[in-house]
């Protein structure tokens, strides 16, 4: 149930909210870390470059990948604006990934959502799962009334809901 950091940024990045493209590593529900640190970018080049140095692939299937992409979130509605990629162990296939927390920036800013690899996403209203929840299965261009609104979120295998 937490995201933790990866290794250091690739060169020429920063570790700073402000920048457009970020990512972060997840941990399955349950475990007993709870830290969301996002790395982030100035380009979706730079972020992409980290994320295959971190050896995360974009696909399960991809067998050169020993991590795969969950899923992204995005300030603005239509996949718009700063975008957070979490990544896992797998996809979601028999495994759901959990973040009670978001980091300080995502807190209350997400306006669109998409699970990948096997995930949906659900979006929870409050911290640790609380509040009203919305289902993206696996996309939603808008989060209607839960705009700017989302405090928790979890990536599960898709077919089945929060």
């Amino acid at each position: 149930l937490a995201l933790l950091g990866g290794s250091p940024p690739a060169a020429g990045a920063a570790n700073d909210a402000t920048f457009e493209y970020c990512a972060a590593e997840a941990s399955e529900l349950g475990s007993v870390v709870n830290d969301m640190t996002p790395v982030c970018f100035n380009t979706l080049g730079e972020r992409d470059d980290y994320l295959s140095e971190m050896g995360v692939g974009d696909s399960v299937a991809r067998a050169v990948a020993a991590n795969t992409i969950l899923g992204t979130v995005y300030k603005n509605s239509n996949r718009g604006g700063a975008s957070l990629t979490l990544w896992g162990s797998s996809g979601c296939a028999g495994v759901t990934f959990g973040f009670a927390s978001l980091a300080a920036g995502w807190n209350n800013s997400i306006s669109s959502a998409e699970g990948k690899n096997g995930c949906w996403v659900t979006l929870y209203t409050a911290s640790s799962y609380g509040g009203n929840r919305l289902n993206c299965t696996p996309y939603c261009s808008t989060v209607g009334t839960w705009n700017d609104n989302v405090a928790s979120l979890v990536f599960r295998p898709a077919g089945t809901f929060g």
